[in-house]
């Protein structure tokens, strides 16, 4: 009877093992690296892992803000709708909606200010194509 749980034990182990490698890496995680503006490939802006963000234009440092992944941003929130959010030394909050990043794998990351409904499109590689 104990050979019959254990075998039983394991054969529920096996889904749970195999379905967890299915799950996308979470958006703080695939944001890490340097974008690039689609309009304009000097801008940059280089995300890190201890949630700071550079602005960069022409190899010129121009700001570094906080920045933060959630589903608040301001008077916004949404159990399905991811915001990142840029906090400078002041406390003033930039606030935009993720529309996508890194979907597919395609190199293109996807915001929308929340102030005026602006989409804004970075590359993760000076080669990617956008479309737009």
């Amino acid at each position: 009877m104990k050979k019959l749980f254990l075998i039983l034990l394991m054969l529920l182990q096996f889904p749970v093992s195999f379905g967890s490698n299915q799950i996308q890496d979470p958006s703080s995680k695939k944001i890490i690296g340097t974008w690039y503006a689609d309009r304009n490939r000097n801008t940059k802006w280089i995300f890190t892992q201890d949630r700071k963000i550079y602005n960069y234009d022409k190899d010129v440092f121009k700001v570094m803000y906080g920045y933060t992944i959630s589903n608040r941003c301001q008077n916004n929130s949404s159990d399905t709708t991811e915001f990142l959010t840029f906090m400078d030394r002041d406390g003033n909050e930039f606030c935009f909606r993720i529309n996508g990043i890194d979907e597919n794998k395609n190199g293109i990351l996807s915001l929308s200010k929340m102030d005026n409904g602006e989409t804004l499109l970075f590359v993760n590689n000076l080669n990617v194509v956008t479309g737009k």
